[in-house]
């Protein structure tokens, strides 16, 4: 039974992201990956445990950032929503970025990647 007091906000926050099919990633700002949700660890069949702490762009066997890379693009501006293909597999992702601040830092960057539909 739920006690008052008692905070289960990010075991429930993990559940409800688990479930959802597109993938979500968590990032700082230097696009370290912070989580990941059940469909990325699907999508990219590592373990969650083998790429927290690594730069996302080490995902699809780079030693670079992306080029027009919406986490960066999040931090320099706002939130944003882009069309992207993946790097090295052509897979198309509507790609929406939402920066997280405290005061005048950005703390984390929410990515969510929606599968396009093969065309």
């Amino acid at each position: 039974m739920y006690s008052p007091g008692e905070d289960y906000t990010e075991s429930v926050l993990n559940i409800v992201l688990d479930e959802i099919d597109d993938i979500i990633t968590i990032h700082d700002s230097r696009h370290t990956i912070v989580w990941m949700n059940r469909a990325g660890v699907e999508r990219f069949g590592k373990p969650l445990e083998s790429v927290m702490g690594k730069e996302c762009y080490t995902l699809f066997g780079r030693s670079v950032q992306c080029e027009n890379c919406t986490v960066t693009s999040a931090v320099r501006e706002d939130a944003s929503k882009k069309r992207r293909v993946f790097p090295g597999t052509g897979e198309s992702y509507e790609c929406t970025t939402i920066p997280f601040s405290k005061g005048d830092d950005i703390k984390l960057v929410v990515q969510h990647l929606r599968r396009l539909s093969q065309q």
